[in-house]
């Protein structure tokens, strides 16, 4: 039995429903139908409209007359449409996500008029691009009005059936993430009429995505044409149907929606003032006054609160005051550096709640979400202004270190000094990375390693002091005096902080412990943590979505799995609105040791990334960063020794993502290193005509000179010193275009040596030296000063002349 419309709205929530439209929503604004555009193109063929179908009729327009002319027909049956009635309001509420099957614009005209955030999606090439935080996806399923092959863009209008061919990687992927919206969220698709086929087979594909992912949502089907009978055998399939027009469903959605009374900010938190910045950022005041503490959860290896420091269940570091007496002195940015699990973040939050207390105002970016050097340009701008003093905790820095840069280049220009910054990184992860000199000019590298006789004391001291720590203490440590355990944390530890803790509360090697305990698991569970655990190890951020496909989990069952994985796995909000939720470890340390026991063998590991590779889904944006982790400088695809799996799992990757930069750049890299010239090549003049020259793209082009001029057997010598003064030139142009890029000066060194080994002209060898030895000077990056040691030596004859520049992360 049908429903009244007044009934569909009363069982949805906007904030919860993902709405799809067809031609129906188009309709009342004009928009043509399907028969109106075949009447519009047959003419002009000399064709009845009702002789073809639109797709067919479509085909034979572009074979008689031209793609472009087709396109060119086609749009101007949509020319001076603007939005009419309902779908003026869709931009009022605050949809998981829109889907839709027409060509228009009207639903992005609504928003633009709200001034209200969109990303749009109409080709495999807008994976990968910024999605702003709060903003609403829009997916065109057939394309989009205004974007055509047939004008130089990547999107395609789908007109013929040849059309939807060429996108299916497309349409899989955004049927994906419809799959993935309806397993939390309630669907509501509006059209025209049951016969239409566009629409048939998008209520068909809708029924068979719940099916396979035994979601309980609902599924709302609006109709402007009654049609009893065929709502009778959908309603069989348990779909919910209505029937109106799209005005009639925005007309009862604001009747029936409450009234929303504006909240205005009195703070004076330039971050809570910021509606996108509030979503993203933790408040440290917040979090320490205002959550529990957890000191189960620290135990078992996660990072401590801001509560958990304002209590008391963490020990100061040694380098700690120092950074603190920096920071309120002339130091605008102080980087911690050191291992997984020596203590990085628990150290920036210690020093970011201690300047809490000394009147600053303080945060913390979600290493989850996308850093907006944008909107924290306009705090600090804020801060400035209002003569106030802010500090911002950025763990996990070297993820998102280009947008880091940007705003400390913003800080910069602007002559702010009222924002500070607090980086946490793994050295590893840091060190490969291009940084802007302004982080070395006003900013501090501070390293952290093994725990010092006094951080040991403190320490002991807190176990004593503390009766949820002290309780936990293994029996074999408790009857000793002070002086013996401290004796017995430095002999048995080396003072590594996390060994450290281990010791104290378990007396057995670390990898045994961990190893027991996954024994101890049901057997049922295993799979899904060391899953987790070896995508953690890889750089990914693991979430849950990502682990039921790989896993085929249902929804059913994900409060199951978590329960038996409770203390082992933890479950946080990474974007509630579209349901994604991280999927976390205890600590990298643990993450690292489970992997490796569990993925030993190159073919496992092969298998694992090729089963990720091929389950991602790129229209979100966390999706689009595990293929970036994947490809960094220790991520996953470091773990494959071999070349040549390494290059079929970043085809793979293009293939999924081809806007997405950083598989291309890795793919480039590989195939140089291998003397596989002419593949490189092509890859090159590839990503030009697709995304444009960058910055490593440049810097590839001259590293494929240079190996094809040293690698080439048998080229005479003034071919190839001809080939390499042509790399000189380039690199040179390169370097002119900024001096203190660590990369463009490997790359300069790297062709200087090679001409010198040609030509024995030691001016070369001074070029390079003079530019390092400047751009040393200026920046006082300790990195390049390493990089003129390593130079020299490479040059110095008691040295082998072969000693190759340090690996730097050729991305951008």
């Amino acid at each position: 039995m049908t429903i009244s419309i007044s009934s569909l709205v009363s069982e949805i929530t906007p904030s919860g429903t993902v709405l799809l439209f067809g031609a129906g929503a188009s309709l009342p604004s004009g928009a043509p139908s399907v028969g109106q555009l075949c009447e519009h193109l047959a003419p002009l063929i000399n064709e009845q409209p009702n002789t073809y179908n639109f797709a067919d009729l479509c085909a034979l327009f572009e074979f008689k007359k031209s793609r472009k002319e087709l396109v060119s027909k086609v749009r101007e049956r949509f020319k001076g449409l603007r939005p009419a009635g309902g779908i003026q309001n869709v931009a009022e509420y605050d949809w998981v996500s829109i889907f839709t099957t027409n060509y228009d614009d009207l639903v992005e005209r609504s928003f633009s008029r709200k001034n209200k955030e969109i990303r749009v999606f109409s080709s495999n090439f807008d994976f990968g691009e910024s999605t702003p935080p709060n903003s609403t996806p829009i997916f065109k399923i057939h394309g989009t009005i205004g974007l055509d092959v047939s004008d130089g863009h990547r999107s395609k209008l789908i007109l013929t059936d040849e059309d939807n061919e060429s996108v299916e990687d497309y349409r899989e992927a955004i049927y994906d993430r419809m799959k993935n919206d309806m397993n939390s969220h309630d669907v509501v698709i509006i059209g025209q009429s049951l016969s239409d086929p566009d629409l048939d087979k998008i209520v068909k594909r809708a029924i068979k995505l719940r099916q396979n992912s035994a979601s309980s949502r609902k599924i709302f089907l609006l109709l402007y044409t009654e049609d009893n009978n065929r709502a009778m055998l959908l309603e069989r399939k348990g779909i919910r149907v209505a029937f109106g027009g799209i005005d009639e469903f925005f007309f009862e959605l604001a009747k029936q929606s409450e009234e929303v009374v504006p909240v205005y900010q009195t703070d004076d938190d330039p971050v809570s003032q910021s509606p996108t910045l509030s979503s993203i950022t933790v408040d440290v005041e917040h979090q320490a006054s205002q959550i529990s503490p957890d000191f189960g959860k620290m135990f078992a290896g996660g990072s401590p609160s801001y509560s958990d420091i304002k209590t008391g269940y963490t020990f100061p570091r040694t380098i700690k005051n120092k950074i603190l007496e920096n920071l309120q002195g002339d130091l605008q940015y102080a980087v911690v550096l050191g291992a997984s699990g020596v203590g990085k973040t628990t150290l920036a939050r210690q020093v970011a709640y201690d300047l809490l207390g000394k009147g600053y105002l303080a945060w913390e970016h979600n290493p989850d979400r996308e850093f907006l050097a944008s909107e924290w340009r306009a705090v600090a701008q804020k801060l400035q202004s209002s003569e106030k003093n802010g500090v911002l905790v950025l763990d996990d820095a070297h993820l998102y270190l280009q947008e880091v840069n940007n705003l400390v280049n913003f800080i910069t220009d602007d002559c702010s000094s009222r924002l500070h910054l607090i980086l946490a990184s793994a050295r590893n992860h840091w060190k490969p990375r291009v940084k802007s000199p302004n982080l070395f000019r006003y900013g501090e590298v501070f390293e952290l390693s093994i725990l010092d006789a006094h951080e040991i004391g403190s320490l002991l001291s807190l176990v004593e002091r503390v009766p949820e720590i002290s309780k936990l203490v293994d029996r074999s440590f408790r009857g000793f005096t002070l002086q013996e355990r401290r004796r017995r944390l430095v002999e048995r530890c080396n003072k590594d902080f996390f060994v450290c803790m281990k010791n104290i509360f378990a007396n057995d090697s670390f990898d045994t412990i961990i190893l027991r305990e996954f024994s101890g698991i049901n057997p049922d569970y295993q799979s899904v943590y060391k899953f987790v655990c070896a995508l953690e190890s890889f750089g990914v951020r693991v979430h849950r979505q990502l682990i039921v496909r790989l896993l085929q989990i249902t929804a059913q069952d994900i409060g199951m799995v978590l329960g038996n994985l409770e203390g082992l796995v933890d479950e946080y909000p990474i974007n509630q609105r579209e349901s994604i939720f991280g999927w976390g470890g205890r600590h990298p340390v643990i993450s690292e040791i489970v992997s490796t026991h569990k993925f030993n063998g190159q073919e496992e590991i092969f298998g694992l990334l090729k089963q990720v590779i091929s389950s991602i889904s790129p229209t979100y944006d966390i999706e689009i960063r595990t293929l970036r982790q994947l490809c960094s400088f220790d991520g996953g695809l470091s773990r494959i020794s071999d070349v040549t799996q390494q290059n079929e799992l970043l085809r793979m990757m293009i293939s999924v993502a081809p806007r997405e930069r950083v598989p291309r750049h890795r793919l480039i890299t590989n195939l140089i290193r291998n003397g596989h010239f002419s593949d490189a090549e092509t890859e090159i003049r590839i990503f030009e005509n697709d995304l444009k020259a960058d910055g490593p793209v440049r810097r590839h082009k001259v590293r494929l000179l240079t190996e094809r001029a040293v690698g080439t057997v048998g080229l005479m010598l003034e071919d190839k010193a001809a080939m390499l003064n042509e790399a000189f030139a380039a690199s040179t142009k390169i370097l002119n275009g900024d001096q203190f890029n660590r990369q463009n000066l490997q790359l300069h060194a790297d062709v200087c040596l090679e001409l010198y080994k040609v030509s024995g002209d030691y001016s070369f060898i001074d070029d390079v030296l003079e530019a390092m030895k400047y751009a040393e000077k200026e920046v006082g990056d300790p990195d390049i000063t390493r990089a003129i040691h390593r130079f020299e030596r490479r040059i110095s004859p008691i040295n082998n002349p072969d000693i190759e520049m340090e690996v730097i992360d050729e991305t951008e």
